[in-house]
């Protein structure tokens, strides 16, 4: 870590140790002086004893005073070292910044703005692997769709007034065989790089003393269980947030230290603004970050990115509400990602993005998460209609329909799973399978927030 020392006003011509030259200095005057002291001794016989116990304490005095000098010396040395070391850590982040902007601005073929102001790059799919790892030695064959599909139970219907068409000024997004990528300034990618940082220091067991971040949240318990998948539909809101602060709500799927999570955020720490997006999360041994901002998620729709607001919000008087899936392909190892009622596909993660996760995962979970800093009241999660839960889905946030798909890629309600909600301002439940078709197994999650602990 970096600690620089900032020079205190006024003290330029008073700081005795600003360069080894003016160190020198000093310890020749000190000699000079012991020099001056020893010539009087031997031309002074009568006080010659009174001077050979002044020149033996000035002698003594004066080296204690050099190996102080000394020490201070070394310490103003490793100082600046790591000043200088940490303008360099400072330049490399500045470069790497430069340097995506540089490629993106290359690979764009076209440009397209949407409703919300927000300018997009159209790229080439298949010339998206200048820009990751994972795809590195491969042009056009990495598989853009899934060669499989989830079996089994396909009723997930989520709102259907979602469309993307109604987003672009031009009415419908990139052109066949293009994807589209949000242009980002030097201030965007700097402010990614600190909502990345902030969601990663939540990768920790939940407990009351984690800082800053609160979950409510059910998921499967047996990590027993190669899982193919999951999925779930999520009711939209927009909770008020302010600052660094975040909410979201999302599904997660993990292995070992790979995650991936979707689903909506208010993060204006990402986006610069308070509407609620599409969001992705990738962690995995060597990187972590938004969206497509490292080697992570490549995109494959021509109309829908990541990023985009999701609209219509939900009130008292109508829910809105949107499905969200998960699927890894066992044929090829990829992690797909299907949005809407349409199940589009928008993205995949590529087996060699992972370590543990390209084999599929051992946990799932649904719910809400928000973060705030310490001593900052913490922000609405879901609906923040009470602060209890109602227990009406007309009132609460909710996950409906909550699935997993098995190791013979066969779609499931979720069964076995435990609720986890770590302080009493935000609320979870868990409703288990009900007798509504339309909702099947339901969770319940939110909360007001206010909480300023840790």
């Amino acid at each position: 870590m970096c600690y620089l020392i900032p020079t205190p006003p006024n003290t330029a011509n008073t700081n005795p140790l600003q360069t080894p030259q003016q160190m020198s200095n000093i310890i020749h005057d000190i000699t000079k002086w012991r020099r001056v002291y020893q010539r009087r001794r031997d031309s002074t016989s009568n006080i010659d004893i009174n001077m050979s116990f002044l020149s033996w304490d000035i002698g003594h005095i004066l080296m204690a005073k050099m190996v102080v000098l000394l020490v201070l010396f070394t310490l103003f040395l490793s100082f600046s070292t790591n000043e200088v070391g940490c303008k360099r850590i400072y330049r490399e982040d500045h470069m790497e910044l430069k340097r995506q902007l540089k490629l993106s601005n290359k690979l764009a073929k076209k440009t397209i703005r949407t409703k919300y102001g927000d300018t997009y790059d159209c790229i080439n799919l298949y010339e998206q692997h200048f820009n990751y790892r994972s795809l590195k030695n491969h042009t056009n064959d990495f598989p853009v769709r899934s060669t499989s599909n989830p079996k089994g139970i396909r009723d997930q219907k989520s709102s259907p007034l979602f469309n993307p068409s109604n987003f672009w000024l031009n009415g419908k997004g990139c052109p066949d065989g293009m994807v589209p990528i949000k242009r980002n300034t030097e201030d965007d990618l700097k402010r990614a790089k600190l909502a990345t940082e902030i969601h990663n220091s939540k990768y920790k067991p939940l407990t009351i003393d984690r800082p800053g971040t609160h979950y409510a949240i059910v998921r499967t318990k047996n990590t027993n269980i190669v899982y193919h998948g999951g999925s779930a539909i999520i009711s939209i809101y927009n909770p008020k947030v302010e600052g660094t602060q975040y909410s979201s709500a999302r599904i997660k799927v993990q292995n070992g230290p790979d995650s991936i999570e979707v689903g909506w955020t208010v993060n204006p720490t990402l986006y610069n603004d308070t509407q609620t997006r599409l969001y992705t999360f990738t962690k995995t041994s060597n990187s972590s970050c938004f969206n497509t901002l490292c080697n992570s998620i490549i995109p494959t729709s021509t109309d829908i990115p990541l990023g985009i607001p999701i609209v219509p919000i939900s009130t008292t008087d109508q829910q809105f509400d949107m499905k969200f899936t998960l699927f890894w392909d066992s044929a090829n190892g990829n992690w797909f990602l299907k949005f809407g009622q349409d199940e589009t596909e928008i993205g995949f993660w590529p087996k060699n993005v992972f370590t543990a996760l390209g084999d599929g995962a051992k946990s799932v979970e649904w719910g809400g998460e928000v973060f705030s800093p310490p001593d900052v009241p913490s922000p609405h999660m879901g609906s923040a209609y009470s602060v209890h839960l109602m227990q009406d889905t007309k009132y609460d946030a909710y996950c409906r329909q909550i699935k997993t798909i098995n190791e013979t890629d066969y779609v499931e309600n979720a069964v076995d799973t435990e609720k986890l909600s770590d302080i009493e301002q935000y609320e979870v439940l868990d409703e288990g399978i009900t007798g509504a078709a339309d909702f099947q197994h339901l969770v319940l999650f939110g909360g007001v927030g206010g909480y300023t602990g840790t």
